[in-house]
């Protein structure tokens, strides 16, 4: 399998620089980071636990045409689609590496359109990045499309995909239709965006992979309920003296679900971590019930991964470098909202740019 990374990185990396020598010069780009994870878990009831982890990726972006691009990356990992985190354990055995982008971009510039397809980034917003739906490392796979319009201080945005999360021979595949849909508007130093989404899931029915299903209500076979998102969130920006401060929230409601549908988060986020020398905080509070949103998408750290817990993370970055930065997430969190365990969870990261 190393070999095999090798080999992947060694062909892209010969690739980019052919395109340098040749007609791509200026229009491929290659970059990649690497973060190096100390992380402490202490649950309820079992041992504490202390173990590295390491991610790694790798990507190339190439402009084809002036309005077409592709764009791959390759990443540490394993099958969890909500974790490119790889523990280094199994007495320094070969470690996994995927593909995990493979995806087209075509822009319509006149009309300020986009269109997406392939193994792709999250073409959804994010509100402050709050991971109450789908997690920040998801490269979700199927066909989406960006528009955008606006005038003066205020943008309007749409996004909307269609999305494939399992094919089956009988024709019954799962699948994912989303839209989203919302206003930024920004004046005297204030940006207030506000924005709702709706995502419908159709033909779940086992677990999703590993066996498990991250949470969510179900007899041991199949999932206890559909799933029809209804999302609605909104952020605050402004500045306090020098430092910027966003205030933010994101609340969700599964429709199909007749209890444990409720799930949300707000939180606050002081300054920007960019400069070498500078510095960021946040914090959040959530709570999400079993059946809130599809367990194997969400946050894969807060509250061991999946839906039905609650509670804080905070977390702070300081910027080494240009290139290098330091982090600390701290999780606080109930494991389960009816009879929970504590189940806390400290990262201290090492993110080196390239």
């Amino acid at each position: 399998m190393l070999r095999s990374m090798f080999l992947s990185i060694l062909m892209m990396m010969m690739i980019a620089g052919g395109a340098v020598a040749g007609e791509w010069a200026e229009t491929v780009k290659v970059s990649g980071d690497l973060r190096y994870r100390h992380e402490n878990i202490d649950e309820t009831g079992k041992e504490m636990r202390n173990r590295h982890r390491v991610r790694g990726r790798i990507g190339i972006d190439a402009a084809v045409e002036e309005n077409l691009s592709v764009h791959f990356r390759l990443v540490s990992g394993s099958d969890d689609p909500a974790s490119t985190n790889q523990t280094l354990d199994d007495a320094f055995t070969t470690k996994s590496i995927g593909l995990d982008r493979a995806s087209f971009v075509w822009t319509r510039t006149e009309s300020n359109l986009k269109v997406m397809g392939g193994k792709m980034g999250l073409p959804f917003i994010q509100v402050a990045k709050s991971e109450l739906i789908w997690d920040g490392d998801l490269s979700p796979e199927g066909l989406a499309a960006a528009w955008k319009t606006g005038s003066g201080s205020a943008t309007f945005f749409v996004n909307a995909a269609g999305l494939w999360i399992d094919e089956r021979e009988s024709a019954k595949n799962a699948a994912m239709l989303g839209a989203q849909a919302g206003l930024t508007h920004a004046t005297d130093g204030v940006t207030v965006t506000v924005g709702g989404s709706l995502f419908g899931y159709s033909e779940l029915s086992g677990p999703l992979y590993d066996d498990s299903f991250f949470g969510n209500s179900n007899d041991g076979t199949i999932f206890g309920t559909e799933f029809t998102l209804v999302e609605i969130f909104g952020s605050l920006g402004f500045k306090a003296g020098d430092t910027p401060v966003t205030v933010f929230a994101d609340v969700v409601t599964n429709s199909d679900a007749d209890a444990d549908e409720q799930g949300y988060l707000f939180g606050v986020k002081l300054n920007k971590a960019k400069k070498p020398g500078s510095w960021a905080l946040g914090y959040d509070y959530r709570e999400l019930q079993a059946d809130a949103v599809v367990g194997a998408f969400t946050n894969s750290d807060f509250g061991g991964g999946g839906t039905d817990a609650k509670g804080h993370s905070v977390s702070g970055q300081y910027q080494l470098s240009p290139k290098s930065q330091l982090a600390l997430t701290y999780f606080m969190n109930t494991k389960g909202l009816d009879n929970g365990v504590d189940y806390n969870r400290l990262q201290a990261d090492l993110n080196i740019k390239f």
